[in-house]
């Protein structure tokens, strides 16, 4: 877009596109005057689930891209998917009479991203359950053999990552949690700060899922030299006086954390602050050490991270 692009996007509400997605691609439009994003307001009773992207390059070749793939970090990271490429160039009729097609018979049904739009996006957080009664998405708890949190979705796609990470004051805004470089980079697997975003999830002390929280990382760039991620369970919590709180990472696709926070005095506080201190932590700092499920459960094989369904984390 910045060397004179167009984009022209259509996607899905249905399902698991939720209000921040819509609300960036608003951005983003405002920002490039070459981005069309639209929704497809769906009046079947399927989902919305094509996975095509038309290329028009400037030599005149065209490239599509036709697959099973959502466009999440599960479709782009985790899942095993397949995609058809197909490359022509002048010369090369390729046909997508049924994509014109489509488009044309549902030009009423795709539309701009507008207040309605972003509220039938924002209910997507809701399930549908049987009997038409809609409740909020709740976690299903797996309570197994003392350490044996290590999932099977974990071992498959190898998201078996836990960032265990001492919380500075930080002035009184610790909500604002810093981390150095090395860990931004390692574990949050964040490169280009301007456009990427953390997806994090708080787990509550019942192995509960609590509401998507995305995140930019701000870096501040006078003399402390920090990156700060803002971490949704300490706003509006005073910094203790008897100790550090703990932040607990687990990473469940690419740029998609589950996350607790520890007090202390909690359950299981003592047991995770001396795993810190005992590991290596990267970069300087407070101690930050990036470990797996494993070390995290022989050290406190109660905690709700490693209990908590992985089922529900495949929205993400």
């Amino acid at each position: 877009m910045s060397d004179g692009g167009e984009i022209d996007l259509i996607v899905g509400i249905d399902a698991v596109t939720n209000r921040a997605v819509l609300e960036r691609m608003q951005e983003l439009e405002q920002q490039h005057v070459n981005f069309r994003p639209r929704v497809f307001w769906n009046q079947s009773k399927g989902l919305f689930h094509p996975k095509i992207s038309d290329f028009l390059l400037e030599d005149g070749r065209r490239i599509l891209i036709v697959g099973s793939g959502n466009l999440t970090p599960g479709g782009l990271a985790g899942h095993f998917e397949a995609y058809a490429v197909i490359v022509g160039d002048q010369r090369d009729e390729i046909d997508i009479g049924g994509l014109e097609t489509f488009l044309t018979r549902h030009v009423d049904n795709i539309r701009g991203i507008d207040d309605e739009a972003l509220e039938r996006a924002a209910a997507n957080i809701i399930r549908g359950v049987a009997g038409g009664r809609r409740v909020r998405a709740r976690s299903r708890v797996r309570r197994g053999t003392p350490g044996s949190g290590l999932s099977a979705a974990a071992r498959a796609t190898g998201f078996d990552r836990i960032l265990v990470a001492q919380v500075p004051r930080a002035g009184g805004r610790w909500a604002q949690v810093h981390f150095n470089a090395q860990v931004i980079q390692d574990y949050f697997r964040l490169n280009r700060l301007e456009t990427e975003r953390v997806y994090l999830t708080r787990i509550d002390a019942n192995a509960e899922r609590k509401d998507l929280e995305v995140r930019p990382c701000v870096y501040s760039a006078g003399s402390n030299r920090n990156y700060k991620i803002e971490i949704g369970a300490a706003k509006n919590c005073a910094y203790p006086d008897d100790g550090r709180p703990l932040l607990i990472f687990r990473e469940l696709r690419l740029r998609c954390y589950d996350y607790m926070i520890l007090l202390p005095g909690e359950h299981g506080y003592g047991a995770v602050l001396d795993l810190t201190n005992r590991l290596p932590s990267p970069g300087g700092g407070l101690p930050r050490p990036i470990t797996d499920m494993a070390s995290l459960a022989g050290a406190w094989p109660e905690c709700p991270l490693l209990h908590v369904s992985d089922a529900q984390s495949e929205d993400l």
